[in-house]
């Protein structure tokens, strides 16, 4: 059986931090992340010796099970709609990383790097695009987005940019 809520929630759960929808939007998340991400977060090869070693799995093997527990830790005291907006712009992030960076080159790549950097070093007017910038970047690189989108993903991702451009 597979489990839908990572073990390492179960504590915030049994202490009624996570109410039901932020526990829904946390399986969705999961799901979403680990649907589109073509790349793994912990190698087979090393969690299968840690399960051998330790006669147990690590409780974070997919990028969605990062993501499911580092957005329910790192937002559990915040509002309700803070929690929702922040997976919104997650959910959005990743999509847009599939508009902006496949076919492009590592020079394109690099030059993100570059005016990141830059714009940290510097503290320039375009500081948060270039740190938005990289941060989807590195989400395209790290997790291999890929275009698994489902169609009410994509008319919600539709329907978000055009009231984002408003």
């Amino acid at each position: 059986m597979e489990k839908i809520l990572n073990d390492a929630l179960m504590p915030m759960v049994n202490e009624g931090l996570l109410s039901l929808e932020r526990i829904n939007s946390l399986i969705y998340l999961r799901d979403f992340i680990d649907r589109v991400s073509t790349k793994e977060y912990a190698e087979r090869r090393a969690v299968r010796e840690l399960e051998k070693r330790y006669s147990v799995m690590p409780d974070i093997i997919t990028w969605g099970d990062y993501f499911q527990t580092e957005t329910a830790s790192s937002l559990c005291y915040v509002s309700d709609d803070a929690f929702n907006h922040a997976v919104s712009a997650i959910r959005f992030d990743i999509m847009s990383c599939n508009e902006i960076f496949p076919g492009k080159g590592k020079e394109f790549l690099d030059w993100i790097d570059e005016q990141y950097y830059i714009a940290i070093d510097e503290e320039t007017t375009d500081r948060e695009e270039s740190v938005q910038l990289k941060i989807m970047k590195d989400y395209y690189v790290q997790l291999g987005i890929t275009d698994n989108f489902t169609l009410a993903e994509r008319a919600w991702y539709s329907s978000y940019e055009e009231a984002a451009a408003m």
